[in-house]
């Protein structure tokens, strides 16, 4: 009753205590803490092309950390569901990105297969149509026909890459070349710290490296606290962010048909009496596990 009333709240503490200069914030996530970084560390290094034909000002840089923190996000996302954001990268066609991914398990070897459109999606599904990509009912004869192990295949569609390719659109007008995303035999930029005697010159290889380097460098100068939970605040760190009731953040959790429906979906799966759902979830999710407790 608590929870269809919607009158079971969490707290949603900050993750971080980021400190600079004697002054003290509290920061609620990663994308806020990457903000701040960002902030510091465009007016802090200076990113140039390896030929130093061309150098990018602080607001140039800051629009390209902001475009390749967005992009952590997709690529993130495409990796989580089993694909390789170089491999996805290497399968543009003309430039344009993939728009489906499929994942296909024999036994405990996974492959992944990248399509630039529905329709060489489905040609391909004509082929190999004991994958039932698209739900197919397999004739009498196509089963017995089947020869050798069972493959299962799982179908993505990258709704990604429409953002990705508006990112990679911004970065090439900025001056970034995104057709050369990844090198491994030169650098492709470099970026600089410091005057004279002090600077220090770092090689960048890819282009997300750009963002990971300039992070770096921006916490070497702020002390960053990291909350694993409420019982690593001391009192006043804990009515600061959690008890008072100005600033608090709570999660709501509700209760309705669509979520009720899922929820009891997955209870079935995981903790229902039969085991075969309970077996392809895990085959199926095993390797895009994160940060597994045992």
């Amino acid at each position: 009753a608590l929870v269809k009333k919607g009158f079971l709240y969490i707290a949603q503490p900050p993750l971080y205590l980021v400190t600079r200069k004697k002054r003290s914030e509290y920061v609620q996530d990663n994308d806020q803490l990457n903000k701040i970084l960002i902030e510091l560390g465009a007016g802090e290094v200076l990113l140039r092309t390896c030929d130093q034909s061309r150098s990018f000002n602080a607001d140039e840089l800051k629009v390209i950390l902001d475009s390749l923190s967005s992009l952590s996000r997709f690529i993130g996302t495409i990796e989580g569901n089993g694909g390789n954001f170089r491999e996805y990268l290497g399968a543009r066609q003309n430039g344009a990105l993939p728009e489906y991914m499929v994942r296909i398990r024999i036994g405990n070897d996974e492959s992944v297969l990248y399509f630039p459109s529905e329709l060489a999606l489905r040609s391909y599904a004509a082929e190999n149509r004991d994958l039932r990509l698209f739900d197919e009912i397999l004739t009498e004869e196509e089963l017995a026909a089947h020869t050798g192990p069972s493959r299962r295949a799982n179908l993505h569609e990258l709704h990604e890459s429409h953002a990705i390719a508006r990112i990679f659109s911004r970065l090439n007008e900025i001056g970034i070349d995104t057709t050369v995303f990844f090198n491994d035999d030169a650098p492709l930029f470099e970026i600089v710290e410091g005057d004279g005697d002090k600077q220090r010159v770092s090689p960048v290889f890819a282009i997300p490296e750009i963002l990971a380097k300039v992070l770096e460098i921006a916490s070497r100068g702020v002390q960053i606290k990291r909350f694993k939970g409420l019982g690593e605040m001391n009192a006043k760190q804990l009515f600061e962010t959690t008890m008072d009731p100005a600033v608090r953040q709570f999660l709501r959790v509700r209760l309705d048909e669509d979520n009720a429906v899922e929820a009891d979906k997955m209870f079935d799966v995981l903790m229902g009496d039969i085991v075969e759902p309970r077996k392809r979830f895990i085959e199926d999710n095993a390797l895009n596990v994160r940060n597994l407790d045992v």
